[in-house]
């Protein structure tokens, strides 16, 4: 348990009973959803990607009461399909009962927006805590890049369909997705959306690894739909972008206390995935460029993509 959960809302203490009994009863997730703190709605790509460049923003907004929902468009498979995504998944959902200071226990349904179907996993002691499933494949760019994502395709080249993985095969449009986007900020009416940065001009194709000023072509494509979603479905909510890659050539900007915590979320995150945490293999710390981002947040004006 982190030293926030021992100073979650009293207000909160009181719901978790009800909360309880009626997830157990088979009660749709939404309806124990006590949102007068307000909510917010995150759009990421991939599992990780808001634990690593919107966190400790996601940690604080559960301990401010808020609804938290994050949407992730992609399965994040690498290629590997469903039993990675899902380890990915567990992964996500012991970060974020932590954070809560909460069992990792969690409901799952589905969240029917726009005609799709999505899987929604609802923490069971908090359900305003949501995490949303779109499962876009994902397979790995290789080592240089320099290659179209299925979601970056999708949004880059017209014509472009995706199918999602089970155990809703969905078929995505590029119109299809946005509609999809909107569809869920209409349902949810956040009080704030956050997303990945758009303003990148690089071209996809040409975007690598570990490139100055470059990043992940799913966090660019992701955040242009989602301000194309906004155009479409505007409303008084507060749009809140965070840099990506980019982040780790910027100096550290936590304090060392926000560090520890995000650090500590995204270790519970990393022992589920099997990428981060191989079996025999010592997995007490992030490495790599994780060992950077986690140091690191830096929210950015919610700016139009290059057109």
């Amino acid at each position: 348990m982190t030293p926030t959960s021992l100073h979650l809302p009293i207000r909160r203490l009181a719901l978790w009973g009800l909360a309880s009994l009626l997830l157990a009863a088979g009660a749709p997730a939404s309806a124990t959803a006590h949102c007068a703190a307000g909510t917010v709605l995150a759009f990421v790509a991939h599992a990780d990607d808001d634990l690593l460049f919107m966190n400790p923003d996601q940690q604080a907004s559960i301990a401010r009461d808020q609804c938290l929902h994050t949407v992730y468009l992609t399965a994040g498979d690498r290629g590997e399909g469903l039993p990675y995504t899902r380890a990915r998944e567990r992964g996500l959902m012991a970060a974020y009962a932590e954070m809560a200071g909460a069992a990792n226990r969690w409901a799952t349904d589905s969240l029917d927006v726009a005609g799709h179907h999505l899987v929604r996993h609802t923490l069971r002691a908090h359900p305003e805590v949501q995490l949303i499933m779109l499962r876009i494949p994902d397979p790995w760019l290789g080592r240089g890049w320099g290659s179209l994502t299925p979601l970056s395709r999708l949004e880059s080249v017209a014509g472009t369909q995706v199918r999602a993985y089970a155990p809703y095969p969905e078929r995505y449009t590029r119109a299809a997705l946005v509609d999809l986007l909107a569809g869920l900020i209409r349902a949810q009416q956040p009080s704030v959306i956050r997303l990945m940065d758009a303003s990148i001009a690089i071209p996809y194709t040409q975007l690598c690894w570990r490139c100055v000023g470059h990043d992940h072509p799913d966090h660019i494509a992701s955040a242009r739909l989602v301000i194309d979603a906004m155009r479409q479905a505007p409303g008084p909510y507060r749009a809140q972008a965070y840099l990506g890659y980019p982040s780790q050539e910027r100096p550290a900007n936590l304090r060392a206390t926000q560090k520890a915590l995000k650090t500590g979320t995204f270790l519970h995150y990393m022992a589920n995935d099997p990428r981060y945490c191989r079996p025999q293999a010592p997995c007490s710390r992030p490495k790599g460029p994780e060992a950077a981002w986690v140091w690191r947040q830096y929210p950015i004006p919610a700016s139009k993509p290059p057109r």
